[in-house]
């Protein structure tokens, strides 16, 4: 017997989907909107306190007092909720709600990460409740949706100087090689910086990196209000002080999201570098956020993420880049776990 809960989460665009192991052994299932909420519709209002709905919820005690009820209008009118008696289908309010709305679409959400919600309906934990001990392994689209939406940070990349058009130019892949007029995506990036520094391929130092160059980067991303920083100099796989100086700088100056390239890749080609720089800065608000939230929804519980190579590593020590593919890895590793569960080592 386990001493805490074991929740599998999967978020996608739409639906996320859960499975549960309680600590006394027991398997439950989950399915919920990824957006966190619940929905229903008013059929009747029996008074200015009560709304009488048709409930589809994966859940059968008690846990609402204080979620807040929308009622889509189209205009949404919000309220509080007191309590719901599941036998009779009746949401009591906290206050009393003026004029007629049967038959409209009701939302409940307790304005959790839809992560933190599955918990909350998992181990039926109210409000003002703490959460037992929980240990939440997480799949999430979240990095894709981003990407593929282009909803990501307003990012900068700075790069060493003479490099401004590495990204744009890349290595001239392209999915028409024949093609003559040749249509590239935007990038990533709203602003390059060229940045005065430069090291050689042994690792020495070419061109020093000076308090005057780095205080000039700062200044203009100051001004250009970027809310994430991307490094990516030459050589600093090999020697990486030009970066580490100018993070140290950024950081300083509060600048809270600064990715640098040794960091995340060993690669001697800046190029490929420099785009895993770009996609982790342009993530990194978005997922560090969506993190915290999680961890801060959920105090106490042992969270790990699934990455883009099918493993899971801890919240703490995850990267944005990795939650590229994390889902479609996923699948992978499910697939082969099923496979040999059922005497299969050959899958395609």
């Amino acid at each position: 017997m386990t001493t805490s809960w074991k929740i599998w989460v999967d978020t996608g665009g739409t639906f996320t989907d859960c499975i549960a192991i309680t600590p006394q052994g027991s398997f439950k299932r989950l399915k919920v909107l990824s957006n966190s909420v619940l929905r229903g519709k008013i059929i009747a209002q029996p008074d200015p306190l009560s709304l009488k709905v048709e409930l589809y919820w994966p859940i059968q005690n008690d846990v609402f007092k204080n979620f807040t009820l929308n009622i889509l209008d189209p205009k949404i009118i919000s309220c509080k909720i007191q309590q719901v008696n599941f036998k009779e289908n009746i949401i009591t309010l906290t206050k009393p709600l003026r004029g007629n709305f049967k038959n409209h679409t009701i939302e409940i959400t307790s304005h959790d990460e839809v992560p933190v919600l599955a918990a909350r309906l998992l181990t039926e934990t109210a409000l003002d409740q703490s959460f037992p001990l929980v240990e939440m392994k997480l799949g999430s689209t979240r990095g894709t949706n981003a990407i593929l939406e282009r909803k990501g940070a307003k990012t900068a990349l700075l790069v060493t100087k003479g490099f401004k058009d590495l990204l744009l130019i890349g290595n001239q892949q392209r999915p028409d090689l024949f093609a003559l007029n040749i249509i590239k995506e935007k990038p990533l990036y709203d602003l390059v910086v060229q940045v005065n520094e430069r090291i050689e391929a042994d690792g020495s130092i070419l061109t020093a990196l000076s308090e005057k160059e780095k205080n000039r980067v700062a200044e203009i991303l100051r001004k250009k209000k970027m809310e994430s920083v991307a490094i990516a100099f030459l050589n600093s796989y090999k020697n990486p002080a030009h970066e580490i100086q100018l993070t140290n700088t950024l950081i300083n100056k509060n600048f809270s999201f600064v990715t640098a390239s040794h960091k995340l890749s060993s690669q001697v080609k800046i190029l490929p570098r420099a785009e895993t720089t770009v996609v982790n800065a342009y993530l990194a608000p978005i997922i560090h956020r969506y993190i915290n939230q999680i961890k801060s929804g959920l105090a106490n519980t042992d969270l790990k993420i699934m990455t883009s190579a099918g493993g899971l590593v801890d919240a703490n020590n995850f990267y944005p880049k990795d939650s590229l593919l994390s889902g479609p890895a996923g699948g992978v590793v499910g697939a082969a776990t099923t496979a040999k569960l059922s005497g299969i080592d050959k899958l395609i």
